[in-house]
């Protein structure tokens, strides 16, 4: 589990950023918002999409979890330590500026329309989503009923993530490869016997979905890759390959039951899910044409405001059909009307919050980088 020479020997002003992973971010969102859209939901073959489109969050993980073993690996080489201060302040101004504002307006709106009954419990979930422990919340009562937050959960999935990665990293990188492995499989064993009492147990979706302890294969192969410990296997076969044997674990995933099935064929589920994002991550960092494929102009703009993309889609889903009800348009077109206005009102939403809310802080957060990283 080696670093290569060319990244020991990076100068420190060379810039650490991969054009193509914004690319991979914007499908990554794109089959989100397809699950989260019921145009697709009858069609054959096209279904399989909207109901096993969940698998761009786990490809969303296995992306972060790359690159933060990367660039944490590479500021050790360059600084022989790790700053965690500066680690932690860069994902604050990263993540907290748009999402608290989406959680206020969102929760001031529901408060003043009075959608829910405020309760004892409607302000825990409140207080969930501030602290980002909507995903623990989430396990144990299900997804938040406060309308268009469900999907939060995955931010503080992450942020529960960030915490830990620069102290793992820090830990790794200075250890040799038999430590390593021995770190990697004692944790996939030890997370692995966790689900599998939940399983036994039948807890109900979504407590395995929304838990890092349970939910970790795609993190825990991103870091993998991070160290370059896939390499001694993956680079001995053509990337375009490799991402071909990623969409054959995808089908294998779609002929399982779904994760709302508690089963035991979820350990199979989540094991493919993991090695179906991580496969595919992996042909795109390596082959040149997925490279020029998903650097294109429009994949890396639309990439760079996937987190905003994120954020707003469920709001521009509501709204967009609140727009097509009150255009009259008929049943027909309805679904394809909200479906390209939904995706319209999120794109622009994601570019006024990138342009007012997110650039300001990216900029500061520039001020922190000790690896400079993707342009703003």
């Amino acid at each position: 589990m080696e670093i290569s020479k060319a990244d020991t020997n990076t100068p420190k002003t060379e810039r650490l950023y991969w054009p193509e992973l914004d690319g991979v971010r914007f499908f990554a969102f794109l089959l989100v918002f397809i699950h989260h859209h019921p145009l697709f939901k009858d069609v054959p073959g096209l279904k399989y999409i909207y109901e096993y489109g969940w698998i761009g969050v786990d490809l969303f993980f296995v992306l972060s979890a790359y690159l933060f073993t990367k660039l944490l690996v590479v500021e050790y080489q360059k600084t022989n330590t790790i700053s965690f201060k500066k680690f932690y302040i860069r994902r604050v101004f990263r993540i907290w500026p748009v999402y608290y504002v989406f959680v206020a307006i969102v929760v001031l709106l529901a408060l003043y329309a009075k959608d829910f009954e405020v309760s004892r419990y409607m302000w825990i979930r409140i207080a969930g989503l501030l602290t980002f422990a909507d995903n623990i919340l989430t396990a144990n009562a299900g997804y938040n009923p406060i309308e268009i937050t469900s999907h939060l959960w995955t931010i503080g999935y992450e942020e529960q993530f960030y915490v830990f990665i620069p102290l793992i990293i820090f830990f790794l990188v200075r250890k040799p490869i038999k430590v390593r492995w021995l770190f990697f499989i004692s944790v996939y064993l030890l997370c692995s016997i966790i689900r599998l009492i939940i399983i036994v147990k039948q807890v109900p979706h979504p407590a395995l979905w929304v838990l890092p302890i349970t939910h970790f294969e795609a993190i825990f192969m991103g870091v993998i890759i991070g160290f370059g410990g896939a390499d001694f296997i993956l680079k001995k076969i053509k990337p375009e390959i490799v991402g071909v044997i990623g969409l054959l674990f995808f089908v294998l995933i779609i002929l399982m039951p779904n994760l709302d099935i508690i089963s035991g064929w979820l350990i199979l589920t989540y094991t493919f899910v993991g090695f179906s994002t991580a496969l595919v991550f992996y042909a795109v960092l390596y082959s040149p044409p997925l490279q020029r494929f998903f650097s294109k102009e429009l994949f890396v703009f639309l990439g760079k405001r996937s987190y905003g993309l994120y954020v707003f889609h469920l709001a521009a889903n509501s709204l967009a059909f609140m727009i097509v009800k009150k255009a009259g348009f008929s049943d027909p077109n309805v679904l394809w009307i909200s479906f390209i206005v939904s995706l319209l009102l999120t794109i622009l939403m994601s570019v006024i919050s990138y342009q007012f809310i997110e650039r300001p802080f990216l900029i500061l957060k520039k001020k922190f980088e000790i690896v400079v990283s993707r342009p703003v």
